[in-house]
C-alpha cells in the first residue's frame, strides 16, 4: 500500500490481479476506506475524493454506447487500434497521445446550431461540418492543426473498415501558419540558467547533456554511460534516436558534462535521476522536470487569458510557461553550427537528420547580414573586380613617356579565401 503525500488519506493499493485502485480513508475513521473509481488523473477525481473523505461514495454515470456510423464510433475504434499499435512497438506513445487529444476535441465540439456535439453525428460528414469544427478553434490554429490532423489520420483507417472514402476532411486547409516552434537559447538564458542550478544539481547536468548531444526529449532520459564509447583516446556517445527515420549519433563528450558525471555511481542505467536516484519512467516525465527547472531559473512568463489578464490554477496560483525548452538547445546549437561556417551535411551529422531540407530549417536564423556580406565579397573576387593596383606615375621628365610596366606571366593573386581561384572552386561546389 502507498499513500498519496498531496491527498491526505488517500491510499494506491495493487489487487490481487495486478492493477491499480485508489481508496481514501473516512475522515475521522482511520480503518473505514472507500475505493473511488477514478485515479487522480481523471477532471472528477476531486470532486469523488471530497465525497469519500466525507463517508460517501459517488456512482460513475455508464459512458453513453457511441451510435453506428458516427464519428465517436469511428473515432474510438481508431484510438483502440492505435493502443493496440503502440504495445506492439509499431507507433510511439506520443503520437497516440495527439490523436487521442484532437480527436476528443473534435467530438467534443458543437454543431451549429449547438443541439449535438459533432461526435454524436454520422460519420459521413460534409466539408462545411469539418470546417466548422476548425473554426471552432478560433485564433488557436495550432490546436486546429491537430485536431485535423487526427482526423485525417482516423478517415484514412476507416476507409477499410466501412467508414466514408476519401472524406472532405482531406481536402480542408488548417490555415496553420508556422511560427519558428520553439524559441533558440540565447548566450544570456544559458547564463542565466547555469547561474541558478550550480554544479552537481540535476538541472545543470540535463542542459550539458542536451547541449553536447543537440538531441530530443524523447531521448534523453534513456541515455547513460551504456553509450560511451572511447575513439583516438577521446570520449564519445552513440547512440540511435528514437524518432522514425533518424540516423545514428556519434558525437564528441565535452569536458564540462564528463565533470558532472564524474561522480555518477558505476552500473548507473542512465545520466539522468529523479530524486529517488531512478532513471525518469517516460520522456514526459523528464519534460515536466525541465519545465520546472527553467520556470526555476526565471525564464518564464505568466499565461494570460484573451482580455489580458492572468489566469490562476485550481489552487489559486498564477499560471506561468516555460519560454525555453530543449527544443531550444537543439536550435541553439544547430545555429551555432551554422555562423561557424558549418555547412548543412555538418548540421545533418550533429542533429542526426537524414533530409537536408530539415536540417537546413535550423539554418534560417543565422546572422543574415554577415552572410550576406560574405557572399557579395566572394562574388566580387570570383568575378575578378579584385586584382593588382595599379602603379602611380612617379612624375616623368619633360618630353618625356612614362616608363611602361611589364605584366609578369604569374600574376599575383591574393591567399585563402579573397583568391578568385579558391572563390571560382567554392561557388561551385
Amino acid at each position: 500500500m502507498k499513500i498519496s503525500k498531496t491527498y491526505e488519506g488517500l491510499c494506491e493499493e495493487k489487487t490481487p490481479a495486478g492493477t491499480t485502485r485508489w481508496r481514501v480513508r473516512i475522515e475521522g475513521q482511520k480503518k473505514k476506506k472507500i475505493t473511488i473509481p477514478v485515479d487522480p488523473e481523471h477532471n472528477d477525481f476531486e470532486e469523488h475524493y471530497l465525497a469519500a473523505r466525507a463517508g460517501v461514495k459517488l456512482t460513475m454515470e455508464p459512458k453513453p454506447k457511441a451510435g453506428k456510423n458516427t464519428l465517436d464510433e469511428l473515432c474510438e475504434k481508431f484510438l483502440e487500434w492505435m493502443k493496440f499499435q503502440v504495445e506492439a512497438g509499431n507507433l510511439k506513445q506520443p503520437t497516440l497521445n495527439s490523436r487521442i487529444t484532437g480527436l476528443t476535441q473534435a467530438r467534443a465540439c458543437l454543431s451549429p446550431n449547438k443541439k449535438l456535439r459533432m461526435g454524436e453525428m454520422s460519420a459521413a460528414l460534409p466539408r462545411e461540418a469539418f470546417a466548422h469544427i476548425r473554426d471552432s478553434f478560433g485564433a488557436h490554429t495550432g490546436a486546429a492543426h491537430t485536431c485535423l490532423k487526427a482526423l485525417r489520420a482516423a478517415y484514412r483507417w476507416g476507409e477499410d473498415y466501412g467508414y466514408p472514402v476519401d472524406s472532405p476532411v482531406h481536402k480542408i486547409k488548417s490555415n496553420h501558419v508556422e511560427k519558428g516552434g520553439a524559441e533558440p537559447w540565447s548566450d544570456a538564458d544559458a547564463e542565466r540558467f547555469l547561474a541558478h542550478h550550480g554544479p552537481g544539481t540535476m538541472a545543470r547536468r540535463w542542459f550539458l547533456l542536451a547541449e553536447a548531444t543537440a538531441g530530443r526529449i524523447g531521448d534523453m532520459h534513456l541515455l547513460g554511460p551504456d553509450h560511451e564509447l572511447t575513439r583516438n583516446e577521446r570520449l564519445y556517445i552513440r547512440y540511435q534516436p528514437s524518432k522514425k527515420g533518424s540516423s545514428e549519433v556519434q558525437l564528441p563528450l565535452p569536458w564540462n558534462f564528463m565533470l558532472e558525471v564524474a561522480s555518477l555511481p558505476v552500473g548507473a542505467p542512465a545520466y539522468l535521476l529523479t530524486e529517488k536516484g531512478t532513471p525518469f519512467a517516460s520522456s514526459g516525465s523528464l519534460d515536466n522536470a525541465v519545465r520546472k527547472w527553467i520556470i526555476a531559473a526565471g525564464l518564464s512568463e505568466p499565461v494570460l487569458d484573451a482580455d489580458g489578464n492572468q489566469l490562476v490554477d485550481k489552487k489559486g496560483k498564477p499560471k506561468i510557461r516555460a519560454t525555453r525548452s530543449q527544443h531550444g538547445i537543439r536550435k541553439r546549437r544547430a545555429e551555432q553550427i551554422a555562423e561557424a561556417s558549418g555547412s548543412v551535411y555538418e548540421v545533418m551529422a550533429h542533429l542526426s537528420h537524414s533530409d537536408p531540407k530539415t536540417a537546413a530549417i535550423y539554418t534560417k536564423r543565422v546572422d543574415r547580414a554577415r552572410l550576406a556580406e560574405r557572399a557579395a565579397l566572394r562574388a566580387e573576387a570570383a568575378a575578378g573586380v579584385q586584382g593588382v593596383p595599379r602603379p602611380e606615375n612617379r612624375g616623368t621628365l619633360d618630353d618625356s613617356a612614362p616608363s611602361k610596366t611589364t605584366e609578369n606571366e604569374e600574376r599575383w593573386q591574393p591567399v585563402g579565401e579573397s583568391n578568385p581561384s579558391f572563390q571560382v572552386e567554392n561557388l561551385a561546389s
